[in-house]
């Protein structure tokens, strides 16, 4: 149970870093766009690997490697690097398909106006009631 707390830990840190990078943000909005226009969720990993892989080979990490040591080291580990992007794409991908939803929602009550209020019907005027209590004559 406390590797699993660690490791979400670390993923966490990790993606802190990624974002603080640009290139985590680029991913995650890349993803978000996925959602957002309804592509297949099959795409998520694929797009969370080919992220993990330009970020591993292509993007220097040097500079935010003072803020979380731990993070970092576990960053130059491509495998790990992977792992992270999955989940930011994943969790962007999600935030897609729900903004999606609410700007649906929100177009849908602005477009349709308010009902009406109903008029209040009149008062029935009360019948005669006999001694037992019915209305019957």
């Amino acid at each position: 149970m406390v590797k699993l707390v660690r490791f979400v830990g670390l993923v966490i840190q990790s993606i802190l870093i990624q974002f603080l990078h640009f290139f985590g943000l680029v991913a995650f909005l890349l993803a978000a766009a996925l959602g957002y226009f309804r592509l297949p969720s099959w795409l998520v990993p694929i797009v969370g690997i080919i992220c993990g892989v330009i970020a591993d080979k292509f993007i220097d990490q040097s500079e935010v490697v003072s803020i979380l040591e731990k993070a970092a080291s576990a960053n130059m580990r491509g495998g790990f690097l992977v792992i992270v992007y999955i989940v930011i794409v994943a969790v962007g991908y999600v935030a897609g398909g729900y903004s999606r939803q609410w700007l649906l929602q929100r177009k849908l009550a602005q477009a349709a106006p308010a009902p009406a209020p109903k008029p209040s019907p009149e008062p029935k005027p009360q019948q005669k009631r006999n001694r037992r209590g019915s209305s019957k004559a």
